[in-house]
């Protein structure tokens, strides 16, 4: 890529990385706000917070390549 699209690209693997840390901070907030009131919600909170470390595992390293 040449350099401003290296930019462009960049910025939005930034905003995608903020934008996946903030839904594992809800995630999160949900799960406690579930915990021991629903086996259900609990396992859904756990299971969106596994996906959404692996999706900021993969913009980072995406970020890294660079």
């Amino acid at each position: 890529l040449v350099g401003s699209e290296m930019c462009i690209r960049d910025r939005i693997l930034s905003e995608t990385l903020e934008h996946e840390k903030t839904a594992i901070k809800h995630y999160y907030e949900l799960l406690d706000l579930v915990d021991e009131k629903s086996v259900y919600l609990e396992e859904y909170a756990r299971q969106m917070i596994g996906e959404e470390e692996l999706h900021v595992l993969e913009v980072e390293k995406m970020l890294k390549t660079n």
